[in-house]
């Protein structure tokens, strides 16, 4: 396939080698489209689409530092492109998760609280919110936080019971608020806690069987003989 020789043209193969798996081709093209939409002085967005997927490249190449440094380039380009709170929501969200992995606590925080921040400004996923307050919860609990990281988990389960599918998330939520209100000696809520938990994963493990099922032989209506 032939493509252009401007930063469009460069962005197309690095997507390209990115869905073939050519990930160290596909970064080269992004680093190019970068430098040639720089050059065109008007293309804000696309450098942030190239900064923005160069991040989620990074991490599937198991190279988190580079991926911070660009979702920070993709931020810093968000915040000057407006309209753009969908997409700083997410960048920050991104960041808080992956810095708090890289035992970041604080600037995770930061990250975490700026994406709410976002969120009170727009309508944003269900699913995107409650994993930014997940993530605020583990944050205040390693620094024992502990009333804030009740809040923090139960906001958390208020945004997870309005998606779909998320019976193992909300039972994750569900054990930390049983540990938390077991250190502060509520052993009530902890045994609530710990029980909606185990109520939930057994949910989830009848749903997963179910959808492994042979499909019924369609063949043979019920209560009629096999034989």
């Amino acid at each position: 396939m032939s493509y252009t020789q401007d930063g469009h043209g460069f962005f197309t193969r690095a997507l390209d080698a990115e869905d073939r798996g050519r990930l160290d081709e596909a970064e080269t093209a992004y680093q190019q489209a970068i430098v040639l939409f720089e050059e065109e002085g008007d293309s804000l967005q696309e450098q942030a689409a190239c900064h923005y997927n160069l991040g989620h490249l990074y991490l599937g190449m198991n190279r988190p530092g580079r991926a911070v440094t660009a979702y920070e380039n993709a931020l810093g380009l968000f915040c000057r492109i407006p309209g753009s709170g969908k997409h700083l929501a997410r960048t920050h969200l991104i960041l808080g998760s992956l810095l708090l992995e890289l035992d970041r606590a604080h600037d995770a925080e930061e990250h975490l609280l700026d994406a709410l921040g976002q969120y009170l400004d727009a309508p944003h996923e269900a699913q995107d919110q409650a994993q930014c307050h997940v993530n605020l919860g583990r944050v205040y609990e390693l620094g024992e936080r502990h009333t804030q990281a009740i809040t923090a988990y139960n906001r958390a389960l208020d945004f997870y019971q309005e998606t779909e599918a998320t019976a193992t998330d909300q039972a994750e939520c569900f054990t930390a608020l049983g540990r938390l209100y077991e250190r502060a000696g509520r052993m009530k809520e902890s045994g609530a806690a710990y029980a909606a938990a185990a109520r939930l994963r057994w949910s989830a493990e009848q749903q997963r069987l179910e959808q492994q099922s042979p499909t019924r032989d369609a063949g043979v209506p019920d209560g009629e003989d096999r034989s």
